[in-house]
This record gives structure tokens, sequence and C-alpha cells, in this order.
């Protein structure tokens, strides 16, 4: 995995196109890709993702299949880290549109509804958790903010920093088990796109949040609507967190997005 932080000095255009090139290529030899770009408001984003998830996931079942006849035993979902990183969720245009909508652009202290160059206030610090191929956190750095973009999958991890490379000197990406690891830095905002739709991982999660988010910040979480988001409003508000529950719609799908909006 290609491991990058913030530059400390602005790389040129040509080692760029040579950094962006080196991805692609390490990417394409597992995955046949697809570049679209994508309107999240005024902005208009390059998103280069796998081109056939099913095809991933057909290619992790054969393993497996070929590892259960030679060791007897099968493995549970968790184990075989299935390849939900390989698709791009309606809940990532979710929080993508709710970053750009909640933004205050001004130029010169006016309002104004030119593409925004900034997250107000500037320098926003987002982790972006569970960042599959980087959609959320690229919505976060086009916007100004300084992105971590975390994942338990390398491969996902290389999509991601492939999509954020335009704004290299304020994203970073870190393999991550939201589980086990802990992250010695507390950050603005905490984004994810469809995390909670295992009801196991709230436990991890919850703790995970409350160990890494600042007192003032805000975690905002996209859900499409599953019968485990129902259940989330009650169970995290007895846990002490202060929830604001909001619709965003999006462009893939006739029924809003739901999202929560949570404080300590």
């Amino acid at each position: 995995m290609v491991s990058m932080k913030p530059a400390a000095k602005p790389i040129s255009i040509s080692e760029l196109t040579a950094l962006r090139s080196r991805l692609l290529t390490r990417i394409q030899r597992r995955f046949v890709t697809v570049t679209e770009t994508h309107a999240v408001g005024p902005l208009r984003l390059a998103f280069t993702r796998d081109a056939d998830p099913d095809v991933v996931l057909d290619q992790i079942v054969e393993k497996e299949d070929l590892r259960e006849k030679l060791t007897g035993s099968r493995r549970d979902g968790n184990d075989l880290h299935l390849p939900y990183w390989a698709e791009l969720w309606d809940s990532a245009f979710g929080i993508g549109m709710q970053i750009v909508e909640s933004g205050e652009w001004r130029v010169e202290g006016k309002r104004t509804h030119s593409p925004p160059s900034t997250l107000h206030p500037p320098h926003l610090s987002v982790l972006d958790l569970g960042c599959g191929m980087g959609f959320t956190g690229m919505v976060a750095a086009a916007m100004g903010a300084n992105v971590l973009l975390a994942d338990l999958e390398a491969d996902a991890l290389l999509f991601a920093q492939l999509n954020t490379l335009c704004w290299h000197d304020r994203v970073r990406t870190r393999r991550l088990n939201w589980q086990t690891d802990r992250l010695r830095e507390l950050f603005d905002l905490i984004i994810g796109a469809d995390v909670l739709y295992d009801r196991t991982q709230w436990d991890y999660l919850e703790p995970f949040f409350r160990a890494h988010l600042r007192p003032d910040g805000s975690i905002l979480l996209g859900e499409p609507g599953r019968q485990t988001g129902d259940m989330f409003p009650d169970w995290i508000t007895k846990r002490g967190w202060k929830l604001r529950q909001l619709e965003q719609r999006v462009p893939t799908r006739e029924k809003p997005i739901r999202i929560f909006r949570l404080g300590a």
C-alpha cells in the first residue's frame, strides 16, 4: 500500500501525474476501473472506481471455496473481509451533499454561490471512517478540509489515494480497524457512509467516536433506510449522544438518504 502524508512542499504537476500513473497501474493489475465525473452541489469531481463490484465478490468467494476444500472449514463474513468497499453507496452521495450544503462559503466577507473553496471554519479536520474508495473524503477535501481516509482494506485505500491526489497536501490515508485501533488525534468532523448496517459493530463504533471527536465536533452518518437504521437513534441517545436526524436527497435514488448528526 502506498502511504501518503501531507506533503512538506508542493508537488509539481509532472510529479503528481507520475504518482497518479503509478497508483492507477498498481490498481489496474487487479481491478478493471472506470472514471466518472460526479456533481455534488456546484462541485464537479472525477472519481475512479471498480467497474464491477460483483466480479470482486466472485473472486473472493472462489478463493474461499478453494480454501474450504483444502482445509475443511469456512470463515464467516468478518474474516472474509467481503468487498463492501468496492461499491459506491448511495449514502456516500448523501454525506457528500450534506457536507457541501452545510458549508458556509464566503468571499471577502460576503456570501457567494460560487463553487466552495473552503469549509467554515477553514482547515477543518475530518476523519472519513470506513472510507471505501474515498468519495466522501474527496468531497471534504475539495471543500478545504484536512482529511484522514481510514479503512480496513488496503485495496480500498489505493482507490481513495488516487481519488484525492488533487489535494495531496492535506489528505492522508490510514489502514484502520475501528474495533481495535486508536489514533493519537481528535477530529472536528467524523463522517461515515453506510457504517451502521451491522448492529454488532455499534458497540465498537460508539467508543471509537467518543475517543476521536473534539468536544465541539460532530459526526455525520449516512444510512439508506435499513431496519438497523430505524433502531439506531434510540440506541445512541441512550448513550448520552445528542442526535439530529435529517434527510438528504441524492441523484442516485428516489428515496432520501437518512443523515444522523451526532454531538457529544
